[in-house]
């Protein structure tokens, strides 16, 4: 739904200047919003920090049931992950990671499952 904007609107709003908007300020934006995201592993375990300082610990063993489970209830993705973060890890970090805003839960699911990737693609010892 998009608002109309009135001149009452338009006078109490701040000077926005579109025509001299770069590619680098655009960098420079998405650059300070991006969230700090950090995280460790430890045993079989990634251990995620929020930039609020909320720690989750989700472990890095998942099973074919975990993936039957996660895409037996839904096709939507954020209902599929949020199952499999509740059957992995337990429904108190599913929750936790749905009290955060998105872009932060998206760059630490972007993580999970950038480490889940690279222990797959581990070469194993011979």
């Amino acid at each position: 739904m998009t608002a109309k904007t009135t001149a009452a609107a338009t006078a109490a709003e701040p000077e926005y200047d579109f025509d001299n908007w770069s590619e680098e300020d655009e960098a420079k934006a998405l650059a300070a919003l991006a969230p700090d995201i950090k995280h460790i592993i430890v045993e079989k375990n990634f251990i995620g920090r929020f930039p609020d300082g909320t720690i989750v610990k989700v472990p890095l063993s998942i099973s074919l049931d975990d993936v039957d489970a996660m895409s037996k209830d839904s096709v939507n993705p954020v209902d599929q992950f949020k199952t499999l973060l509740s059957q992995v890890g337990g429904d108190e970090v599913s929750a936790e990671f749905s009290r955060h805003d998105l872009t932060e839960t998206i760059a630490m699911s972007e993580r999970f499952f950038t480490t889940f990737s690279r222990i797959t693609s581990a070469t194993l010892p011979e």
